[in-house]
């Protein structure tokens, strides 16, 4: 074999070649991957997209409109003997959703339906209202709440009781005994809202004798007595809460310190008083029993009132319907009004 020198090649320059092969050439060879087979690298992409923990995605809040029913009805109509003795009631509970409203339902429904944050309302009838038109109240409120704040969610739950079982041609004594079997139903109503979660705002409206109603549950609700009996929870305080009186068949007041609901203003946050002047049923309110004050729907709060009233004076406001109402006194003659939904709204939606 002829040696390098035979054939004219440098030894520095067979050296430069032999470390360019050892250094580049043959690493490049032996690192060089082949390809990947398709089954194994589409379950090796799989893999990197899935991490092991996904979060979850917030859910949106489902915001119904006033032609889309979406509420409540809870009732004690069949508890009437345990209301007047203070005992467990089972709640009839209907909701009223989709196309075939009206379906009989219970009370872990109704919780577990409630959107986290979005403010609960719980409307209180008055007295000598019928089931059939009771029906028919529910259904014109909800839209004309929902007409209100049509873009803002919120729960409407109806609570109604047994308010009809009048039979006497005189009804004087029937309405005391129904003023009566209002308060006791407050504490019901103060039983259905204790259960609410944590972080859902609380607005109540009432009508009537549904105004004593609301206002005796926010009484109780702060450690006070209906009829000589207390809130078996005891005080809750959980809760934001604030009050809408509709023809309040209460007196003007009952809300000052020794009053008989004196306590309502401890325990609601706002309260907004629909006043009607002309309220004609209201106008005999007196005479149910002597030595009666006048309704707080004709009178207002007065300044006697909010004297004693003190630091809870700012807690309760006014608004005169007299001019959208004038001598009406039932329920239909304020769902009508588009305007006191507009001044209630921030009452019931929280949403100032």
């Amino acid at each position: 074999m002829a040696n390098r020198k035979e054939l004219g090649i440098p030894a520095w320059l067979t050296t430069v070649c032999t470390l360019v092969w050892l250094l580049i050439v043959a690493p490049c060879q032996s690192w060089s991957q082949p390809p990947i087979p398709d089954a194994l690298s589409t379950r090796s992409l799989a893999v990197a997209a899935s991490p092991t923990t996904v979060p979850s995605a917030p859910q949106p809040v489902v915001v119904r409109g006033p032609c889309d029913p979406d509420y409540w009805l809870v009732s004690t109509r069949g508890c009437k003997s345990q209301v007047e003795c203070c005992q467990p009631c089972n709640y009839q509970v209907y909701r009223f959703d989709g196309p075939c409203p009206g379906r009989a339902a219970d009370l872990n429904e109704m919780y577990s339906s409630l959107q986290p944050g979005v403010p609960v309302c719980f409307m209180a009838h008055g007295s000598f209202v019928e089931w059939d038109s009771m029906m028919q109240d529910c259904a014109q409120t909800y839209r004309w709440l929902r007409q209100a704040a049509p873009h803002q969610p919120l729960h409407i739950v109806f609570f109604t009781w047994p308010s009809d079982d009048s039979v006497r041609l005189v009804r004087t004594l029937d309405v005391n005994k129904l003023g009566r079997r209002a308060e006791l139903n407050g504490l019901y109503l103060a039983q259905l809202i204790a259960a609410v979660p944590e972080g859902h705002p609380i607005s109540l409206i009432g009508h009537s004798h549904g105004a004593r109603m609301v206002s005796a549950t926010a009484h109780a609700m702060a450690g006070g007595e209906i009829d000589g009996r207390c809130f078996a929870n005891g005080p809750d305080f959980r809760h934001r809460v604030r009050i809408v009186l509709a023809a309040a068949a209460i007196d003007h007041d009952w809300f000052n310190p020794g009053g008989h609901l004196d306590r309502t203003l401890c325990r609601a946050e706002a309260v907004l008083n629909l006043r009607n002047r002309h309220d004609f049923p209201l106008l005999f309110y007196p005479t149910r029993r002597l030595f009666s004050s006048r309704a707080l729907a004709i009178t207002g709060v007065t300044h006697s009132d909010r004297r004693q009233l003190g630091v809870h004076n700012c807690r309760i406001d006014d608004c005169d319907v007299t001019q959208l109402v004038e001598l009406g006194h039932v329920w239909a003659h304020y769902y009508c009004q588009p305007d006191i939904a507009a001044a209630i709204r921030h009452f019931v939606y929280f949403d100032e």
